[in-house]
C-alpha cells in the first residue's frame, strides 16, 4: 500500500471571487476546494488524469488565507499507479472537506 502524499494549499483573501461569496464574511467556493484537490492529485501522479469526482463532502466553511493541508490516500490495491485518490482537506485535526477522485 503507497503512503499517504501531502500538498499544502492555500486560498488568496484578495481573490477577486470571494468579494461575493459571502459579502462581508469570505467563504472560499468547494468548486475552488475541487479543484485545488484536483489539481494536487494530478501533481502528485502526473502520468494519470483525474477523469471524474466519485465523492464529495464539504463539511466545514473554509477561510481565505488559511494553510491547508491536502492529504491524498491512493486507492488500497497497492498499484503504482493508482485507479483513484481519496483527498482530505485539513486544518490542524479538523478535516474541512474530502472527496475521491476517479483516475485514468
Amino acid at each position: 500500500m503507497m503512503p499517504p502524499l501531502e500538498a499544502v494549499l492555500r486560498f488568496p483573501g484578495h481573490a477577486s471571487l470571494l468579494a461575493d461569496h459571502f459579502p462581508g464574511a469570505p467563504r472560499v467556493p468547494g468548486s475552488c476546494l475541487l479543484e485545488a484537490m484536483r489539481r494536487a492529485v494530478e501533481e502528485a501522479f502526473p502520468s494519470r488524469r483525474v477523469c471524474a469526482v466519485r465523492r464529495a463532502r464539504f463539511r466545514h466553511f473554509v477561510l481565505p488565507d488559511s494553510d491547508l493541508l491536502c492529504r491524498m490516500e491512493p486507492g488500497d490495491r497497492g498499484d503504482a499507479l493508482p485507479s483513484e485518490v481519496r483527498c482530505r482537506l485539513l486544518h490542524g485535526d479538523a478535516c474541512l472537506a474530502e472527496a475521491v477522485f476517479s483516475l485514468e
